[in-house]
């Protein structure tokens, strides 16, 4: 296990300085937990269970963590943790006589009690540690269970603590996400059990150790026969342990100060590298401007009464830890080259801290959005251009694995990190926000990143789904169920043919989706004319669709999805007379009403048996018009307004009608004599 990690830890020290040319965008943000996920694959053939998404047992269904009072200890020698853990659990159920917690293999527990004074008896099965009550928990009765334990995270296959070096200086900190809170220390390692923290880092007397919430102070002691220092910070706010954090090292402290409100002032605080303050100095700059704008639009910063900041450690990239991004020092070049990582990780303040997925096959609720973030950022500082390309550049589907929605049942712990969850699910809440109009979506994310049932709490795809229903008055599973479930490539093939008419012009769209099953959106069309430019939108649901638009002014061109808000490739085919039709069509006839003629046309998609018929209102056969084999194309045919026999025909409505080998339609027109 150790050279696996070791080798983890090149690799890192390899990439990171090539990050601008050698890796995707996905790969900067979470590079550490791509590396991780190579340590799982190359441990695969073990078959090991714990290398598989863990499930929660029956046991940890049956209570809820509340509080969390940490006490870790590091040492930056050996690489040794020791601490103590206090627990305050409240029982989901009457009579719960067992607590199980999550404890990777590579800690050793000490000892388990009752608040520190009660031995309680407790058992130690593969990563868990199973405690005994006795007796047990009434349904809302609370017990603090206190764990002192000791170990040495870095051996653990899945660690979530890193040990490195700056300027020969020891760097400590945390990456858990998604399972790997639990290789450093006990607790109920789960994303929808989020509980406060009294946070207590001990680390050697020349480092600074940072964390969530608020800094409280700290205190000196001895550790290891060696001077230690005790960094204390608290967390008010519920958080998952995923996202509880440690980052130490000899860091340089640089504040700035975001004013929310009149006479409210939050702390914005980084640690950087001593060498790095420079370049920090500038990169971070736009912290209280990103503040604002996202508060604007995602309803305010939710931890303003701690602080938000970053903290470097070696990450391959961000980690978005509640209230304190870790943040690849890499990325720190003094020229805002990295500011997406920057708002992407701001962004999981909202989506993904104050609201966690339930569970990581719903990952797509925070990365996502965070990952949507990133193009809101551009398109304030840039405009509308700038979203489209920015949106267009996380248009990637060779590197998408499966759906957005990730399935449960998958072993593979890196499936549910896909960069699906990223590009693909960011495209589908643009998608959303132009369905819906920019004003309900942007009500949408307010309202519910605001809303108490998820509001430092959790939520799925379908509490989100909830909210946007409600905020668009309609049903929207049309949208979200393709977009979430299916993997396969929306594509849309349109052509269009126009001509005038005696006072206007016809113009006929046809629009196909090539993939096997279809999918119901609203598609815009840009209509060019000698008049102007025309802006509309038809709901494209089934294979093929036609429609007919009747003009004042002669076409010059027409584009599907000028501006690409649908994620779909396209293609048109070239407009010309010549061209056969892409389906079976029947314009009206023109002029309408007529006397003495009207001309009738029509067209087919391939060569075809040709019946058009003159019927009047009684369903009675007036005349027969075309009664031959046609070749594919446009066609035109005349009727002069006489019958069979050759008598003209009466004032009064007719219909005519086109029948071919694979279609009949039917349309009506007057005669006025």
């Amino acid at each position: 296990m150790k050279r696996i990690v070791i080798a983890a830890v090149i690799v890192a020290s390899i990439l990171l300085p090539h990050l601008s040319n050698a890796q995707t965008p996905y790969e900067e943000i979470h590079g550490d937990i791509l590396r991780k996920m190579d340590i799982y694959k190359a441990s695969a053939m073990f078959a090991r269970e714990d290398l598989m998404a863990p499930q929660p047992t029956p046991s940890q269904q049956q209570y809820d963590v509340l509080h969390y009072d940490v006490e870790i200890a590091v040492n930056t020698s050996t690489q040794e943790v020791e601490g103590i853990i206090g627990i305050t659990i409240s029982s989901l159920i009457d009579s719960l006589f067992t607590v199980e917690l999550d404890a990777d293999d590579v800690l050793t527990i000490v000892s388990v009690t009752e608040a520190g004074i009660t031995p309680l008896v407790w058992s130690r099965p593969t990563d868990l540690v199973s405690i005994t009550l006795s007796p047990g928990l009434a349904q809302g009765e609370q017990i603090v269970i206190q764990i002192s334990y000791n170990g040495f995270p870095a051996t653990a296959d899945n660690t979530g603590l890193f040990f490195t070096s700056q300027s020969s200086i020891p760097v400590v900190y945390s990456l858990s996400e998604p399972w790997g809170a639990r290789t450093w220390w006990p607790c109920k390692d789960y994303p929808d059990d989020k509980a406060t923290f009294d946070i207590s880092l001990s680390v050697p007397i020349a480092l600074m150790a940072v964390s969530n919430g608020s800094y409280i102070g700290y205190s000196d002691e001895t550790r290891w026969s060696t001077p230690f220092r005790s960094y204390q910070w608290q967390e008010i706010h519920p958080m998952a342990t995923y996202l509880f954090s440690i980052a130490a090292t000899n860091y340089v402290r640089l504040d700035d100060h975001y004013v929310y409100a009149p006479s409210e002032t939050m702390m914005v605080t980084n640690y950087v590298y001593p060498s790095h303050v420079a370049a920090a100095t500038e990169d971070f700059n736009i912290g209280v401007q990103a503040l604002e704008f996202f508060s604007s639009i995602y309803g305010q910063y939710p931890f303003t009464d701690e602080k938000y900041g970053v903290a470097l450690c070696g990450i391959g990239g961000g980690m978005e830890h509640q209230t304190l991004t870790s943040y690849g020092a890499a990325l720190v070049r003094g020229d805002h080259y990295y500011d997406w990582i920057y708002v992407h990780e701001l962004g999981h303040q909202w989506f993904g801290d104050l609201i966690s997925c339930k569970d990581w096959t719903h990952i797509w609720l925070n990365e996502g959005f965070a990952s949507y973030t990133e193009a809101l950022w551009f398109e304030h500082l840039e405009g509308p251009s700038r979203l489209r390309t920015y949106m267009e550049s996380q248009d990637n589907p060779g590197s998408w694995i499966g759906p957005i929605l990730r399935d449960p049942d998958e072993n593979n712990p890196w499936y549910y990190f896909s960069v699906v969850v990223y590009d693909k699910a960011a495209w589908v809440l643009h998608m959303l926000r132009h369905i819906v109009g920019d004003s309900t979506f942007f009500d949408i994310l307010q309202g519910y990143t605001s809303d108490p049932r998820f509001r430092y709490s959790y939520a799925e795809t379908a509490d989100f789904v909830g909210v946007c229903e409600d905020y668009y008055g309609s049903e929207l599973d049309w949208f979200f169920d393709p977009w979430l479930t299916r993997e396969d490539r929306l594509e849309y093939s349109w052509a269009w043919y126009s001509y005038p008419r005696t006072s206007d012009v016809n113009l006929t769209l046809s629009v196909d989706q090539v993939q096997t099953d279809t999918y119901k959106m609203p598609v815009d069309f840009r209509i060019t004319t000698t008049g102007g430019v025309i802006d509309t939108v038809f709901w494209v649901e089934a294979a093929h669709e036609e429609y007919h638009i009747i003009l004042a002014d002669a076409v010059i061109d027409v584009e599907l999805d000028p501006d690409h808000w649908i994620l779909c490739d396209k293609s048109e085919a070239p407009v010309g007379e010549d061209l056969p039709p892409v389906a079976v069509f029947l314009d009206q006839n023109y002029p309408n009403p007529f006397n003495p003629s009207t001309r009738i046309r029509y067209g087919l998609d391939r060569p075809s048996p040709v019946l058009l018929q003159i019927f009047d209102v009684k369903g009675a056969l007036v005349a027969t018009i075309e009664d031959r084999n046609m070749s594919a194309g446009v066609h035109e045919a005349i009727w002069d307004g006489t019958r069979a026999g050759g008598e003209k025909a009466v004032s009064g409505i007719y219909f005519y009608r086109l029948k071919t080998v694979s279609s009949v339609m039917s349309r009506k027109m007057i005669l006025l004599r």
